[in-house]
């Protein structure tokens, strides 16, 4: 049973981890939101890490030059 409830636990934090990494990158204009959603599925939170890193560091970086 603490299996099943884990394993529940975890598809819902994947799937609302990958709805809002894509709804983000969508409101942000990224060119390939929809795969910053499918990736934003595979694990938590490096994931989550690795897009706020990359989205609000680097590529803003690089539109104020």
């Amino acid at each position: 049973m603490n299996k099943i409830l884990l394993i529940i636990a975890l598809a819902i934090i994947l799937l609302t981890q990958g709805f809002w990494i894509y709804n983000d990158a969508k409101k942000r204009g990224e060119k390939y939101y929809w795969l910053w959603g499918i990736f934003g599925l595979l694990n938590v939170p490096s994931n989550l890490i690795i897009y706020l890193i990359v989205t609000r560091v680097i590529i803003d970086r690089h539109k104020e030059k």
